[in-house]
């Protein structure tokens, strides 16, 4: 009896190990896109899954197109990779974004639904703090709803007047059109929504997605009241089905934070006044610092403000001192947060605002419209 004990709990052991693989995996972005780390880092880890299961996740996540649903991807391949770590993320000269892991991934299907696995990932690495401020009609409901689905993630909601790493900012409407068979089924109270949400990072103003919501024109509840139906068709608007309830800007969110906590920190840097040829020269030296795996123009404005992202290794100062010796001095040092370092070339201070990117004090351009549009 106590050897088939034994043998049993052998096999146990063994069935265990089996059931889990070890792979290397590459995943790989154009770099001139905008979530080109987001991108590449979910490539690699569907790569792993391909490896380690047979299973492309692209497909088991009813993603129709990966560059822009990349996070759905992402929380398909975190329902079977059990850990993994980084080896390499850089710009490549041929400007493809490439990340290199190594991965345990889970053999079979584990079938754990994304917001599961999305949960279970925050859990491990901390979460960001986020705050919500939608306006419009249907603006503190939705606000409401998708503060609710944040903290159901994981995600640390606070106030709006509270330090955060991500700010959620739009204007939504929902206009009752009556009731109509809307998609087949049967008589339903109807609703037109419009708006647009933006996620931006708090520290930096980089908008991490812009999500219309202009093609949801249409949305039916079953409920009777109308109060009552308004606030399940916003719901099905903000969370729907076919996601698992996670709405894509907060996927898109936790996919940035997961991206900046495995590949490094990506710290925009900001010049005002800067001549073409100092701004070509820091470009240069940059990409050819050893503690830097990526530098992207973003903008280059003589009269304004140009700007570059690096992801780097080295701390604000190591950075100012690269700026330093790329300039010979010209360039200074204005200001400095954890994301952000802004250097001026004559003396004029240049503050960004933290939820629009713009500088303070400095005159907009004027408007034909605002960005969103509400009826």
């Amino acid at each position: 009896m106590k050897k088939l004990i034994f043998h049993l709990c052998v096999l146990s052991v063994l069935g265990g190990q089996i059931q889990a693989a070890a792979v290397d995996a590459e995943g790989r972005a154009a770099g001139d896109l905008p979530n080109a780390r987001e991108i590449a880092l979910a490539d690699a880890l569907r790569e792993a899954v391909r490896q380690g299961t047979g299973l492309d996740v692209l497909g088991s996540s009813g993603t129709s197109n990966f560059t822009l649903e990349f996070d759905r991807v992402l929380g398909s391949a975190f329902g079977h990779v059990k850990s993994y770590k980084v080896l390499d993320s850089r710009l490549g000269a041929d400007g493809i974004y490439r990340v290199k892991l190594s991965a345990e991934v889970e053999k079979g299907s584990p079938n754990a639904k994304n917001s599961l696995a999305m949960r279970e990932l925050l859990l491990r690495k901390n979460s960001p703090r986020l705050s919500v401020r939608i306006d419009g009609p249907a603006g503190r409901q939705a606000s409401l709803l998708l503060e609710e689905a944040a903290r159901d993630l994981q995600i640390q909601t606070v106030p709006t007047e509270a330090p955060c790493d991500f700010l959620i900012l739009g204007v939504l409407s929902l206009r009752h059109t009556g009731r109509q068979t809307l998609h087949g089924n049967p008589p339903q109270n109807v609703f037109a929504t419009r708006g647009t949400l933006r996620a931006v990072r708090a520290d930096t103003g980089d908008i991490v997605v812009s999500d219309s919501l202009a093609s949801l024109r249409e949305i039916g509840s079953p409920l009777l009241e109308i109060p009552d139906a308004e606030n399940d068709a916003l719901e099905r608007a903000l969370r729907p089905e076919q996601t698992d309830g996670v709405p894509s800007i907060l996927g898109k969110i936790i996919a940035r934070w997961v991206t900046e906590t495995d590949l490094g920190s990506v710290k925009r840097l900001e010049f005002s006044g800067i001549t073409a040829d100092d701004f070509q020269k820091i470009r240069t030296n940059l990409s050819e610092a050893d503690k830097i795996s990526a530098v992207w123009l973003r903008e280059y404005d003589s009269r304004g403000i140009s700007v570059l992202d690096v992801e780097t290794r080295l701390d604000n100062m190591g950075l100012g001192q690269e700026i330093t010796k790329a300039t010979s001095g010209r360039m200074k040092l204005d200001r400095s947060t954890e994301n952000l370092l802004a250097f001026n070339a004559d003396g004029s201070k240049s503050v960004p605002d933290s939820a629009t990117g713009t500088a303070q004090g400095d005159a907009k351009p004027e408007e034909s419209a605002p960005w969103w549009k509400v009826w």
